[in-house]
């Protein structure tokens, strides 16, 4: 026994421990993890930046049809509106009857085809109209509902 306890009792080396992973370099996974996150961010990114430009021309007109005091500046602001939206060909040639068929055609409601008399006489008489305030709210609404086109509205022209 004498022998054990002088054993036990000898000066012993501390016990030397590896070192700790390092974080670099990286495992494949992190690297994967990284670029996915990465690839995420900048498709949020250009999806935002795509949809604010998108929606631009009409944010625009809708701050203009708010300030707006006249219905031929009303209309004037929806056709520039529909410009941006619509193929050029299919919107620049339409005049009258045609125009106000095209926008009730884009919407629910058939607000300025029904109306075609009052938009006739807000736009070519001399004398105000009394419903100024109304047509011009038409056109506001027909900017919140129509634009952006919706691909069923925009293939069935």
């Amino acid at each position: 026994m004498s022998n054990e306890t002088q054993q036990s009792l000898l000066p012993l080396n501390p016990m030397h421990l590896p070192e700790p992973p390092s974080w670099l370099p990286l495992a494949w996974g992190w690297w994967a993890t990284i670029a996915a996150a990465l690839t995420l961010l900048l498709a949020t990114w250009l999806f935002i930046r795509w949809n604010k430009k998108r929606l631009a021309p009409k944010k625009t007109a809708l701050r203009l049809l708010a300030r707006g005091e006249k219905p031929s500046e009303a209309i004037e602001l929806v056709r520039q509106a529909a410009l941006c939206y619509f193929p050029r060909e299919e919107i620049a040639q339409l005049t009258g009857k045609e125009w106000y068929a095209f926008l009730d055609s884009q919407t629910t409601d058939s607000r300025f085809g029904d109306n075609y008399d009052l938009w006739q006489q807000a736009l070519y008489s001399s004398q105000p109209v009394d419903n100024a305030a109304e047509l011009i709210q038409h056109c506001s609404d027909w900017v919140e509902q129509a634009l952006p086109p919706k691909r069923r509205r925009a293939s069935r022209g």
